[in-house]
């Protein structure tokens, strides 16, 4: 019988072994791969609306949102292929990237003439 497997852990299992039949670091790169496309999608459309209406609040969307999805994936397989770093330091450089996101976003909520 085999173990019972709950939670993330089961959704890698399934896309593992029996959906795509990929390895979990396979697996992970391209699920990672995927949010950062779907977030350059929204981070594009997120900027055309600062461009076509000279919305600052907009611009700071796209900000947060690049560096919520696309900048840390980037920079964690660049970190990682091209240093010899610990995972605490590829760990590090994407929490730092969430964190900008998030202090973007939470700009963007500002009013334009709010100060």
């Amino acid at each position: 019988m085999a173990p019972v497997l709950e939670g993330p852990r089961a959704v890698v299992f399934l896309l593992e072994t029996t959906v795509v039949g990929l390895d979990e670091a396979t697996t992970i790169f391209f699920l990672g791969l995927a949010s950062a496309v779907l977030g350059t999608v929204v981070t594009w459309t997120a900027y055309r609306g600062f461009v076509r209406n000279d919305s600052q609040p907009m611009l700071f969307l796209a900000i947060g949102v690049a560096f919520l999805t696309v900048v840390p994936f980037v920079l964690s397989h660049a970190v990682e292929l091209t240093t010899d770093a610990a995972d605490a330091t590829v760990l590090l450089v994407v929490t730092a990237c969430h964190l900008l996101g998030l202090i973007a976003i939470v700009r963007s909520f500002r009013r334009p003439n709010s100060g």
